[in-house]
């Protein structure tokens, strides 16, 4: 738990850094609001990594891998039907674990971007 709260905050970091690198580097100047949208920009990327790892890693895949695996190993009906007796089992053993720094930096920076953008709206 205390990793996954060290790598969540190191990343929250690193997006606000890139961020401010990106605005100045960029046309729009340094300010609040283009810091903003760059880092509502990371935050996204950041959440659909982890969401794309998060799928792979529950095994959302795993019936469509088997049913391609089967597929492509029988090469005539009667040994597809000779085969169905006996499981092929697969199971993908995936575990990255930057997925979930990635889903709550993510969460965590868009959440952010959101306040001070109706704080920007709001003044």
């Amino acid at each position: 738990m205390k990793s996954l709260i060290i790598k969540s905050g190191v990343l929250v970091i690193l997006a606000i850094v890139a961020s401010m690198i990106l605005s100045i580097s960029s046309d729009g100047g340094f300010g609040l609001q283009p810091v903003s949208d760059i880092l509502f920009m990371i935050a996204l990327g950041m959440l659909l990594i982890g969401a794309a790892l998060h799928v792979i890693q529950t095994g959302f895949f795993d019936g469509i891998v088997y049913s391609f695996k089967r597929y492509f190993r029988s090469t005539a009906k009667r040994q597809m039907i000779e085969e169905d007796h006996s499981e092929i089992k697969y199971k993908l053993d995936y575990d990255n674990p930057i997925t979930y720094p990635l889903l709550i930096a993510g969460g965590f920076c868009t959440v952010v971007t959101i306040l001070i953008s109706i704080a920007i709206i709001s003044s």
